[in-house]
């Protein structure tokens, strides 16, 4: 599992801390402003009041996958942001973290109904599209690291137009945006260690929060959906927002 952080020192040029938390050390690397859309940040501050003018779009874009905030606030300035430890850099992004997903929290709970709505309406018309939106919501709503989840899926068979679907496995993965892939044996396999585990609508399997590792078994009717997610924390708001959302998802259109 890994936390990268991101400070942008000038217009063209942003420095990247790499926080590895299994050996709890960083690596550091200066790279272009032009990367960071490329870049699977988790954090990123700028220097000054207001982010470089040139780059006020880039990062209205990417404020919707993780914090943008100044560093004037939290009292850092590149040098002293340079010479920040493993821990202190944990800690200053658990302490932005926290508060970004509080936001999204509970700007979730006010327009639970309509997101639920919308999610429905995919899930009858483009199910690629209902998973791209669930695991953008699941990711904003509980600050992943990492996420996949694995769904049943209808593969059109490739021999003759009078062969059947089949029914098959998907994944949708990523660490900033999502994306679709056709399920392989591993995925196969995954789904059978947990197949007893399904029959509610939402259960967490495992949580292990020395490694961050969350697992969920999902129903959306006679659908099982294999939630696996890598997280710094995980609250009983985030898990009560789960439980809404899968809770809303079952309910009669």
């Amino acid at each position: 599992m890994q936390i990268n952080i991101g400070l942008v020192k000038s217009e063209s040029q942003f420095l990247l801390k790499e926080l590895k938390v299994d050996s709890s050390t960083i690596e550091s690397r200066v790279l272009d402003t032009v990367e960071i859309k490329e870049t699977n940040l988790n954090l990123l501050l700028y220097i000054g009041q207001n982010p470089p003018e040139g780059l006020q779009k880039t990062f209205e874009d990417e404020e919707k996958f993780y914090p943008v905030v100044g560093a004037d606030s939290l009292g850092l300035d590149i040098e002293s942001f340079d010479s920040l430890s493993y821990e202190q850099l944990c800690e200053v992004y658990a302490k932005i973290n926290a508060r970004w997903l509080l936001n999204n929290n509970i700007k979730t709970i006010e327009h639970l109904y309509p997101t639920i709505t919308y999610l429905k309406d995919l899930w009858r018309t483009d199910r690629n599209a209902f998973f791209e939106e669930l695991w953008f919501l699941i990711k904003t709503n509980l600050g992943t690291l990492e996420l996949t989840a694995i769904f049943h899926d209808v593969r059109e068979s490739e021999g003759s137009k009078n062969d059947k679907p089949s029914l098959s496995h998907s994944f949708v993965t990523g660490f900033k945006s999502p994306q679709i892939f056709e399920g392989q044996e591993k995925e196969e396999q995954v789904m059978k260690e947990y197949e007893n585990e399904f029959g509610e609508f939402f259960n967490i399997t495992e949580f292990d929060s020395s490694n961050g590792k969350l697992v969920a078994t999902v129903q959306i009717g006679l659908s099982p959906i294999l939630m696996m997610a890598k997280l710094k924390s995980f609250n009983q708001l985030q898990k009560s927002i789960l439980i809404a959302i899968f809770s809303g998802l079952q309910t009669e259109q």
